[in-house]
């Protein structure tokens, strides 16, 4: 069993191949009926039985699979017959086939069937009619089966058996994966024997079908009869396809070996590339697992994943005990089986019907029966699915019916569920088969279903029906949640998911005349086959019958707190013990006997306290039962009614507290008219502590109480009663008016309720929603409030509700009907206004839904106010009142009114307001403050806010308010924006301002003036370093003009001058500085005896001075040519550039320079050596004409020649010593260096010297180098020469030292180019790269160098391990030491690690002078000149300074170089 069960849990491996039919027959029967996944004879007859069991079985694509087997039933029938012919012959195979069979059928040829069969090597070829074969193979199969061997025939088979060693067989093979990916590794696990006998020396054999090579392996791990190889594969060279050959190992001192092609077994991987691999198709429904991953899952009993999902932890976390507990799961040990019986179909399914009886009548008899006889056994409990015709899902659908039968299964947790049916084919096909679950998904539900499948199956056959033996049947498309083909059978499919096993039993073929007239057509037969499989059900959980012990029915809370424990009673007893505990453990205290009674009450337990009993029978003999098993049950305690409250509705709400273990509670009312108390209601839940009942009447007292309840299988328990509690109903309230006096108050008006306590005012402001509880007054015949909370102007909507008061409980009688009030809402008046001398304007706010309003006046604040104007609008919001006197104060108020119905309410007097008139100015005068300004003036008036300006272009026409100015004695306005030379005319209003509004006074006379023109700056010329003289044009109107000046244009001007006269148009300015810039504007002015007019500025005019030339800098770049440089000089616009070969005469100008921002010059006129003289003017202009400042200082020039590197030699340290040549006439030299040659160059150095020691290189950079010579000339600058040419050398790379070169950047580089010879050097400590390559960074390191060179070096020097010239592999020397040509082997070393620590010894020898870290290996050292060779370059002889190295070839550093740059 275990061996099948770790098969299933193999099940979702892709990669497995099991074992031929013939070679699996000698396999246990239970895994053959198994790998009849397809259809056999007898499941084609049962497909005939569309209306029967198989129309209640199937659900949704299974009918449709159902109908797809019909249409291929001729290629179906031949693959289900060559099946059943396989486990025929497994059942017969030490039997000889009798020769009088073929009496009893009349068909010879059929029994030739039967011997075929015996042989095993041709059952798939004897099949080959489809209704005749069907008829034999049943006929057979009940003749062979039934047929019991003769002692003798026992007797030999045995004495055969125990003489005969058998070999070992192997039973399956399974590969991890089918594609392995260097490196990788390759998992194979296989059943060996059953894991009793005594193996030993096993290996695996295997090929590289690519490569024709060979292989073996040795055992990974071992436990019973599962076997892991393991094999790595590292290398490229190792790809292929592979195929396994076979299995050979020593049992009982004799070798084995067992050929995969013998078995008809293919298995096969691939390595890098993809092979073909036959995944299982007989144990397995090769459908159902085409898309699961090749893992192991084992599953535990309860369906949980106990393993990780390789293989090689299958073997390592023991596959035996995960399955051990499997197979006796279903028995459900030391506790009471459950058993689920389900006759077949109902009323509504009828089923299959013959011989004028139903199916479902039938089943449900043999059922009957079935129960009727476990009942006899002890320890098991039936459950039915249905009792009578009825259907278990109330006459639903089918696939309703079958949920409704699996559910009960599940519900009760059942153990298992055995459904009867009866079969139907042709009216030939007779006998009983048993359908239980595939070994798919939950593998050990088909596991225990089978082993009770083939119980019943064999009690059945024993009373004479013919043996079809226990079958699977898969879908052919429904899947299991893990991708795994699904029972056909859709109540099996059902149970399985649930985890619980599902059988069908086919008793019988009820349209068999010889089953039906044999086994079926009377009740004493039905009951011999519900009797059997009672008896089987019985055996299979071990059930024993004879009553020892009682059975415990239920246990009852009782109104006055005790328990009631009922029990079945049992014949002979004398008496019976009672025993009692708190807990459920094995110390049970005797609390009490009883005699004559199958119940007993407990009156001293504690309500609440869950209490655990036990009974145990005393016979009349003396001698005592067992205990029965245990049952619990809780005392309730009384329900506290805490509160009762009436609510509107007529309805009653009651809460009371929880009732500890309580389910439910009971509601109990107090009729009126006979004053009994009536149950009018449960609650169905234990934490439910409310119930609200609906009654008939208002102003009715009402009383309840309240009982809690719970259940014990199915006996209901109660507590004792709570106390009573009383409320009374009340009728609803209504609203009969809400009035409105003042803005902030309604007052609300109701009817009285009789027997009201008082009542509740609740508020919204939406009518249907959104009320809150207000105010509550007391007092029956209260019925008004008034509620001065509201807001001015706002709808609000009132509900009442009466309430009354029952033990300090507050009842209500419901809400009365909304009813809508609104307020008038007071208005503010917003301005009073003086529109003139004799009239004021009132304005106020419009208030929404306003029916009009009322205005008031007073000429005192605190006085009387009377109406003045009524006004019947609600949107009229301004009034204007001309009965006023100028000068004089009056206050108003503003009343809203709103009209509802016929009645007018007021909202009350807004808040007083005061207004009053202003008196008018008077101009004094207007004049041009500008060529578009007139400036205005006006005397102060007392009292003003402010002042209004009007203008007009004419004086009796239209004038406009252009300005508004605030404050009593702002009495001057600037009016701008006009036009120039036109005349303008003004007048001015009083502003005064009451209580933040402003009123007018009325204009005063007008008053002209006219604008003058702006006149232009038409020259301006230099007249000398600090004079500047000025024209413009002449103004009409003007009596002179005034001069401006400043050094900004925007701002800081003084008048510097004045020329009367309008034509008198020039002016000079003889107080400048030299070299700073100056703003002018001239204007035209009027004179007038109040004040003087003026027209606006001309534009800026900008005047400057120059500076003299100042020289920045002097270099000449290039041979024969010198750039002179220049500071910029401010307001320059150009500069002219003077030479000569002489100091202070001969100067000519050499070029005249345009552009003020152009301050260079390059003069190429000149040579190399040769001494000259330059000075500079800078140049400018204004309003056209020309100007010129002062020369710059004389400079004198020397005209340097191009320097020239003269060396880069490398020393010492990694350093570069770069040499140039001097330069006449030099002061010193500037040398640059940058790491490319087109990239920025650095000053390294800047002094006298001609040479330079670069350090702090890094290591293998190239670095580039130019030089140039400077002057220092007297006025401070320093002129440099052109640059020399650029010359480079790289920095050395240092042998010692760190590098970051990692063991797989090595290995990637071997692996890439050559392979490794492990041969060679797995005794010698490497026995693969990354081993050799660890040792090389390891030893490198010890010493101090660089890995990334030796590595190199040993590259170079083996040409990748592969040698070829005087030095041989197996010498372990890696760097030619002591190999100097002419034959010369060199030094031999004993392993790879010496060999390298020799070299790294060697290199250290060259490259430094400290010593060495371990000892010395290398028999050369002696002979290195220590610190001679530093650097990788100086390895090679010829590029050494001091002429050693390690090789005469001058590449030989540039070839170790690029093998580092590979890395």
């Amino acid at each position: 069993m275990k061996k099948r069960i770790l098969a299933v849990i193999m099940a979702v491996c892709v990669s497995m191949t099991a074992l031929p039919a013939d070679v699996r027959a000698a396999e246990d029967s239970a895994v053959q009926t198994e790998s009849t996944q397809k259809t056999s004879p007898s499941e084609k007859s049962a497909q005939t039985e569309n209306t029967g069991n198989a129309a209640e079985e199937l659900t949704g694509t299974e009918m449709a699979e159902t109908e797809e087997a019909a249409e291929t039933e001729e290629t179906a029938e031949t693959e289900e017959t060559t099946e059943t012919v396989t486990i025929e012959t497994e059942t017969i195979e030490t039997e000889e086939p009798a020769e009088t069979e073929t009496s009893e059928t009349e068909k010879p040829a059929e029994t030739e069937t039967i011997e075929t069969e015996t042989t095993e090597t041709e059952s798939t070829e004897t099949e080959t009619a489809e209704t005749e074969t069907e008829e034999s193979t049943e006929t057979e199969t009940t003749e062979t089966e039934t047929e019991e061997p003769t002692e003798t025939e026992t007797a030999e088979t045995e004495t055969a058996e125990t003489e005969t060693v058998q070999a070992a067989e192997l039973n399956y093979m399974m590969v991890e994966s089918p594609y392995v990916e260097t490196p990788g590794t390759q998992n194979v696990v296989l059943s060996l024997g059953t894991g009793d006998e005594q193996l030993s020396d096993i290996v695996l054999n295997y090929k590289n079908l690519t490569t024709g090579k060979a292989y073996q392996t040795k055992v990974a791990g071992i436990e019973e009869d599962m076997i892991r190889f393991t094999m790595d594969f590292s290398e490229n060279g190792q790809a292929g396809e592979y195929q396994i050959t076979s299995v050979q190992f020593t049992q009982e001192k004799t070798k084995q070996e067992i050929l995969l092609s013998d078995l008809g077994m293919d298995v096969r991987f691939g390595v890098n590339e993809q092979a073909e691999t036959n995944p299982d198709q007989v144990l397995y429904d090769e459908d159902a697992y085409a898309d699961v991953d090749a893992d192991v899952v084992t599953m535990s009993a309860d369906g949980e994943v106990i393993s990780e999902n390789t293989v090689e932890n299958v073997l390592e976390q023991g596959i035996s005990e995960a399955v051990a507990s499997v197979a006796d799961n279903l028995k459900g040990a030391n506790s009471n089986v459950k058993v689920v019986l389900d006759p077949g179909h109902d009323g509504t399914h009828a089923g299959a019907s013959g011989f004028g009886v139903q199916e479902a009548d039938l089943t449900l008899k043999i059922a009957t029966y079935c129960k009727e006889e476990l009942s006899t056994y002890n320890g098991i409990t039936v459950y039915m699915t249905r009792e009578s015709a009825s259907c278990p899902a109330g006459g639903g659908d089918n696939i309703a019916c079958l949920d409704a039968r699996a559910n009960l299964a599940k519900n009760v947790g059942a153990n298992v569920l055995v459904s009867f049916h009866l079969n139907t084919a042709n009216g030939t096909a007779r006998g009983v088969e048993v359908y239980y679950p595939n070994s798919n998904y939950n593998a050990q539900v088909g596991g225990n279903g089978q082993a009770l499948a083939k119980k019943i199956c064999d009690k059945l056959a024993a009373l004479g029906l013919n043996y079809r033996g226990t079958l699977i049947r898969n879908a052919s498309y429904d899947k299991y949640p893990d991708g795994s083909a699904a029972d056909y059978y859709g109540l099996i499919r059902r149970c399985k998911n649930n985890g619980i096993p599902g059988l069908i039993i086919e008793h019988a073929f009820l349209d068999n005349a010889n089953d039906y007239y044999t086994y079926l057509s009377s009740d004493e037969k039905l009951k011999a086959l519900g009797v059997a499989d009672a008896t089987a059900i019985a055996e299979y959980f071990g059930l024993t019958k004879g009553a020892k012990t009682v059975t415990l029915n239920y246990t009852q809370s009782r109104e006055d707190g005790s328990l009631r424990l009922k029990w079945t009673g049992l014949d002979n007893v004398d008496y019976y013990e009672i025993y009692r505990n708190t807990v459920n453990d094995t110390n049970y205290p005797k609390i009490d006997e009883v005699s004559d009674a199958t119940s007993y009450i407990d009156d001293t337990v504690k309500a609440g306290t869950k209490y655990y009993y036990l009974v145990r029978p005393v016979f009349n003999d003396g001698t005592a039962g067992e205990y029965s098993k245990p049952i619990s049950g809780v005392a309730l305690g009384k329900t506290n009614l805490t509160k009762i409250k009436a609510k509107s509705g007529k309805k009653i709400t009651l809460t009371w507290k929880k009732v500890s273990k309580a389910e439910g509670y009971l509601i109990y009312r107090q009729d009126s008219s006979d004053s009994k108390f009536y149950q009018i209601g449960t609650v169905k839940s234990g934490s439910t502590l409310t119930y609200t009942d609906t009654v008939k009447s208002n102003n009715k007292t009402y009383t309840y109480k309240v009982q809690a309840y719970n259940t014990n299988n199915g006996r209901q328990g109660v507590g004792a009663y709570s106390s009573t509690k009383s409320a009374k109903t009340l009728a609803k309230a209504k609203i009969t008016g809400i009035t409105s006096s003042d803005e902030e108050v309604l007052k609300i008006s109701w009817n009285k309720v009789s027997g009201a306590k008082g009542y509740i005012i609740s508020r919204s402001t939406k009518k249907d929603s959104g009320y809150s509880e207000i105010d509550t007054v007391s007092g029956e015949k209260t019925t008004s409030y008034t509620d001065d909370t509201v807001k001015a102007g706002k709808t609000y909507y009132y509900k009442v509700e009466a309430y009354n008061v029952n033990s300090g409980t507050k009842g209500y009688g419901g809400a009365s009907d909304a009813v809508a009030g609104k307020t008038a809402k007071r208005t503010k008046i917003t301005s009073i206004v003086s529109t003139n001398e004799k009239t004021l304007t009132i304005k106020w706010n419009k208030i929404t839904g306003a029916y009009g309003y009322r205005i008031k006046r007073s000429t005192d604040e605190d006085g009387t106010y009377k109406v003045v104007k009524t006004i019947k609008s609600g949107n009229t919001t301004s009034y204007k009142d001309t009965s006023v006197k100028a000068g004089k104060t009056y206050y108003y108020t503003v009343e809203t009114m709103v009209k509802t119905g016929d009645n007018i309410c007021y909202s009350g007097d807004s808040a007083s307001m005061e207004g009053r008139t202003a008196k008018k100015a008077k101009i004094k005068y207007a004049v041009s403050n500008g060529s578009n300004q007139i400036e205005v003036n006006w005397g102060a008036v007392s009292g003003a806010y402010g002042y209004r300006i009007k203008r007009s272009t004419s004086k009796n026409g239209t004038y406009k308010v252009v300005a508004t100015l605030k404050g009593k004695n702002n009495t001057t306005y600037q009016d701008k924006k006009l036009k120039t030379a036109k005349t303008y005319y003004y007048k001015i209003e009083t502003i005064n301002k009451v209580n933040g509004k402003k009123g007018y006074s009325g204009n005063s006379a007008a008053v002209s003036a006219k604008t003058l023109k702006t006149t232009s700056i038409t020259a301006v010329k230099a007249t000398g370093s600090t004079s500047v003289r000025l024209e413009w044009k002449a103004v009409d109107g003007a009596s002179g003009y005034q001069i401006y000046r400043s050094t900004s244009k925007d701002s800081g001007y003084k008048k510097v001058g004045q020329v009367k006269g309008k034509n008198t148009k020039k002016y000079e300015d003889k107080t400048l500085e030299a070299g700073k810039t100056y703003y002018y504007q001239v204007r035209a002015y009027k004179s007038n005896s109040a004040k003087n007019g003026v027209a606006s500025f001309s534009k800026a005019q900008k005047a400057w001075t120059i500076k003299q030339v100042v020289f920045s800098q002097i270099t000449s770049d290039s041979k024969n040519q010198v750039t002179l440089g220049w500071k910029k000089v401010s307001k320059a616009q150009g500069y002219d550039i003077y030479r000569s070969d002489k100091s202070n005469s001969g100067f000519e100008k050499i070029a005249s320079i345009s552009s003020e921002s152009t301050l260079t010059y390059t003069d190429k006129g000149v040579k190399s050596g040769n001494t000259y003289y330059y000075k500079i003017a800078a140049t400018y202009k204004i309003k056209g004409s020309a100007g010129r400042g002062s020369y710059s200082k004389v400079t004198e020039v020397a005209v340097l020649k191009q320097g020239s590197i003269s060396s880069i030699t490398l020393g010492d340290n990694n350093v570069l010593n770069i040499s140039w040549n001097s330069v006449a006439n030099a002061s010193g030299y500037e040398l640059a260096g940058a790491v490319s040659e087109k990239g920025t160059y650095t000053t390294l150095q800047t002094s006298g010297a001609t040479s330079f020691t670069h350090s702090n290189l890094v290591q293998g950079t190239t670095y580039y180098y130019k030089v140039r010579a400077y002057k220092d000339l007297s006025n401070g600058i320093r002129m440099y020469g052109p640059w020399s040419a650029v010359k480079a050398k790289a920095a050395a790379h240092e042998i010692m030292g760190t590098s970051s070169v990692t063991v797989d950047q090595m290995v990637s580089y071997y692996n890439k180019r050559y392979t490794f010879p492990a041969d060679i050097y797995r005794d010698k400590g490497a026995d693969s790269a990354e081993a050799f390559f660890k040792i090389l960074k390891e030893e490198a390191e010890a010493e101090g160098v660089r890995a990334d060179v030796l590595f190199a070096q040993v590259m170079l020097e083996t040409g990748g391990l592969k040698f070829g010239g005087d030095v041989q592999p197996s010498q372990c020397n890696f760097g030619g030491l002591g190999a100097v040509g002419g034959g010369a082997a060199g030094e031999t070393f004993a392993d790879v690690r010496t060999g390298l620590r020799a070299q790294v010894q060697h290199l250290k020898a060259y490259a430094s002078t400290d010593g060495l870290n371990n000892a010395c290996v290398d028999k050369r050292f002696q002979y290195v000149s220590r610190g001679t060779a530093r650097y990788v370059e100086w390895l090679a002889i010829p590029q050494n300074p001091y002429g050693k190295g390690w090789a005469a070839d001058a590449d030989y550093g540039t070839k170790l170089l690029r093998i580092m740059d590979s890395l």
